[in-house]
């Protein structure tokens, strides 16, 4: 049994006033003829298909040509999920129709306890989805009391196991589809957070009896805990922090024992996004016989003097500069910032990172109490004078 897990396409994606339609075109065409070569049983989408809840026209014509070119044109089917940016009620439109074409939808919790059943040489194969569980979605429909992002993922992937253990006799092999972020896990800065102002991370362990855990939401191809709890990453580079990384869809293998291997097949974008950092003249002059020109480019000027219009100028040879910011009004914002958040904070928290690093230790209860009293002495006394 061979499933493509790819995840986080983003559709419709503005980077820095920049559309990305025709880069998710190119990439997933790529990702179109992997699907075929490696003659796969299932593409599964682990979240967040489109950037935003209401996706442009374009975005929708993009997703309706990449699904016919799978499901009406090679026969493979389609299994995706909602993700924190998507509409989960407007993606999941037909659901219950589209599903006999081969398009399998988990926009709902109502979905959670129906799979997706293949059927392979050595047994079936059944294909979970997990929705993004947003808490007050989770809480609304099994009448629970979650808080945050884990706790409401805890919640849905407990009832899903729960229900396989009861079911099943464990002769198949079971694969979940998730929108999670695992503790530990490297991020991007174009993640947008789960959670604000509760707990976002969940534990590996959570997903660890799965034959197959396939990720979405970081953007990063990487896995945590357990080889098989795995993120495909996303297929472009959507933020300057992910210029290292190198973007691909991963090829899943169920061998008739139930074990699994992976394989990452490489994308290739039309433009690739890169920082480049140096005086203006040499950006300039280089930039006449750069061969890749045209990728996306964030330029860092480490000219201390003024120079006239040096975006305009840099871009008679770099043509998609997307961002440009001179070092040192970097280092000093920098700067600012820390000192801002440094005369924010407390002073009993000063003075505990200051015995932190003087002893290895935290100021116990006792000391931050007595510390504490004094303090509010002092400022009594100050404020009397």
């Amino acid at each position: 049994m061979k499933l493509l897990h790819t995840s986080d396409w983003h559709l419709g994606r503005i980077f820095n006033q920049q559309s990305l339609l025709d880069d998710q075109a190119h990439i997933l065409k790529q990702i179109i003829d992997y699907a075929k070569v490696h003659e796969v049983d299932a593409v599964i989408v682990a979240g967040d298909i489109y950037d935003r809840a209401l996706p442009s026209a374009d975005a929708v014509s993009l997703l309706d040509r990449t699904l016919t070119s799978l499901i009406r044109e090679l026969s493979i089917p389609v299994v995706m999920i909602s993700g924190n940016h998507d509409g989960a009620q407007r993606l999941g439109f037909g659901s219950e129709l589209l599903k006999h074409s081969g398009l399998h939808l988990f926009t709902s919790f109502a979905q959670l306890l129906q799979p997706v059943q293949l059927e392979a040489s050595s047994g079936q194969v059944n294909i979970w989805g997990i929705p993004y569980c947003d808490p007050e979605t989770v809480n609304d429909f099994f009448k629970v009391k979650t808080t945050d992002h884990q706790s409401a993922q805890e919640h849905v992937t407990g009832v899903l196991q729960e229900h396989i253990a009861a079911n099943f006799d464990g002769s198949a092999a079971h694969v979940v589809v998730s929108h999670s972020f695992i503790a530990g896990a490297d991020t991007s800065e174009s993640e947008r957070p789960l959670s604000i102002g509760g707990a976002e991370c969940v534990d590996a362990n959570l997903f660890k009896d799965f034959a197959y855990t396939a990720l979405g939401h970081l953007h990063q191809a990487q896995f945590r805990g357990y080889a098989h709890v795995r993120y495909s990453g996303s297929p472009l580079k959507y933020s300057f922090s992910e210029v290292k990384q190198k973007k691909s869809v991963t090829l899943v293998t169920i061998a008739d024992d139930k074990s699994v291997t992976t394989e990452l097949l490489p994308l290739r974008a039309i433009r690739d996004v890169r920082v480049l950092e140096g005086k203006f003249d040499q950006l300039l002059g280089q930039g006449k016989d750069d061969p890749a020109a045209d990728d996306y480019l964030q330029i860092k000027l480490t000219d201390k003097e003024a120079i006239l219009d040096p975006l305009a100028r840099l871009r008679t040879v770099y043509p998609n500069i997307l961002d440009l910011t001179k070092v040192a009004l970097e280092r000093e914002a920098t700067t600012n910032k820390r000192t801002r958040e440094q005369l924010g904070r407390q002073p009993i928290e000063i003075i505990n990172d200051f015995y932190k690093e003087m002893t290895s230790d935290s100021l116990s209860e006792e000391q931050t109490k007595l510390l504490t009293d004094i303090l509010s002495e002092l400022n009594k006394a100050t404020d009397d004078a």
